[in-house]
């Protein structure tokens, strides 16, 4: 596990630092949510 985050109102996530340099995502980028075999990946969009 790389860290965790807390849903905030409107269903909102927020990435932590470590996983946003991971995925080379910065303000104003996208992120795309996948399913596979029954888990949620996310990768830059």
């Amino acid at each position: 596990m790389l860290g965790s985050s807390k849903i905030a109102i409107g269903m909102k996530i927020s990435l932590i630092k470590s996983v946003a340099q991971r995925l080379g995502v910065k303000r104003g980028d996208f992120i795309i949510f996948k399913r596979e075999n029954g888990r949620i990946y996310i990768e830059k969009g």
